[in-house]
């Protein structure tokens, strides 16, 4: 009680420095510091100070592993008007808490992510008034559930909070025992394509089997830029099939119909150590899909990529050097020929992507004799030498 009564009277101080509020109880997994009626005048100080200061707003309130009954959060919601980020973890909130929240969020415009985590979503009601609020806040971007499930949950809790999710920039649903039904709701979400850029589902249940129904919804998706899978029971055979959604090189049709968007990763993609030590071909497609260029473009990179594959090296096209140059000319006469008997009975679009698939196929599959024999720069200038001595 003591280290918490310290915390706030520091924050009550308008400086510059506290712009961001984060009181924390109890570090203990699941241990929270219990409420003693004796905190209420601190709690409506520091609250009053945070909504009166004229040097500096502040902007973020997270609360981990403290009690905070319906007494003070009335307290703390009536004084939060301008607050963009609210994380309560583990604070006990309780169905009336939660229902205390939903209110909250009906009538303050401001937050822009809301973070719950460790209080139990386990009523259809609560769960109906939360997404209803989370639907209709005018800026609310992301919505961040963590352990808010039983083991064994109604999945229609969860679909229903993705009901409130669709005009959402991200959501989050990790550590909340996500099963395979869970999982199809999520492929349906994903595959309406709303405008949501982040999913996060790290640390639930998702298996390999269940990568089969992402990989599919991700395929007729174009918004959503990463949808995080680490710390999920997914083996090489689920990664693979993952891959597969944003790069398969069957054909020249499999690559157009990937995904081109979206980084679906089980991995963490910010530890270069981790990056490392993952297939160049994985990280390859990861780093097209989140470049900023066109899809025709990310098309023509992969198409590259599964022409050269990865001995040697992403974008290596060192093994076509074994196409003799006297037979470049026919090959592409021969594509054209085909061409132009096809103009008569097809769409040119339909036309020029039947080309592009029989040139994919025929460079693929073939080992090229050296293209450019005896044109490297060396060898070039030793040919120029050469014929300058002849004619002298």
């Amino acid at each position: 009680m003591e280290k918490l009564q310290n915390d706030m009277k520091k924050y009550c101080e308008d400086n510059d420095d506290n712009t961001e509020i984060d009181l924390r109880g109890r570090m203990e997994p699941g241990a929270v510091l219990p409420h003693h009626d004796m905190m209420l005048p601190h709690w409506k100080k520091l609250f009053k100070a945070l909504h009166e200061r004229t040097n500096v707003n502040v902007n973020m309130i997270k609360i981990f592993g403290i009690s905070l009954p319906v007494s003070v959060l009335d307290i703390m919601f009536n004084q939060s008007s301008n607050i963009e980020y609210f994380g309560l973890l583990n604070v006990g909130l309780g169905n009336e808490g939660l229902l205390r929240l939903s209110s909250f969020l009906r009538e303050k415009s401001s937050v822009k992510s809301l973070c719950i985590g460790g209080d139990l979503i386990d009523d259809m009601s609560i769960a109906s008034s939360l997404s209803d609020a989370v639907k209709d806040h005018p800026t609310l971007e992301k919505f961040i559930l963590i352990a808010c499930f039983h083991f064994e949950h109604d999945t229609d809790i969860i679909g229903k909070i993705l009901e409130g999710c669709k005009g959402l920039d991200g959501i989050c649903i990790a550590k909340c025992n996500v099963g395979s039904d869970d999982v199809n709701l999520l492929a349906d979400f994903i595959c309406s394509n709303h405008p949501t850029k982040t999913i996060q589902l790290d640390g639930n249940n998702i298996l390999d089997r269940d990568t089969l129904v992402l990989a599919a919804a991700l395929k007729r998706n174009t918004n959503l830029r990463q949808i995080d899978l680490r710390r999920n029971v997914i083996t090489e055979e689920g990664e693979k099939t993952l891959l597969n959604a944003m790069f398969d090189p069957r054909s020249m049709d499999s690559i157009v119909d990937s995904n081109h968007t979206c980084m679906a990763y089980t991995f963490d993609i910010t530890d270069q150590s981790v990056v490392a030590q993952r297939l160049p071909i994985e990280t390859g497609v990861l780093e097209i899909n989140e470049m900023d260029i066109s899809i025709g473009k990310k098309i023509r990179k992969k198409l590259v990529l599964a022409l050269c594959g990865v001995d040697g090296g992403l974008f290596d096209l060192s093994h076509l050097n074994d196409l003799s140059l006297p037979l470049m000319p026919r090959v592409l006469e021969l594509v054209q020929g085909h061409t132009q008997i096809r103009t008569r009975r097809c769409d040119e679009n339909q036309l020029e992507k039947d080309a592009l698939s029989r040139l994919f196929h025929m460079l693929r599959g073939w080992e090229l004799p050296l293209l450019f024999e005896n044109l490297s720069p060396n060898k070039g200038a030793a040919r120029k030498r050469k014929r300058k001595a002849t004619r002298r």
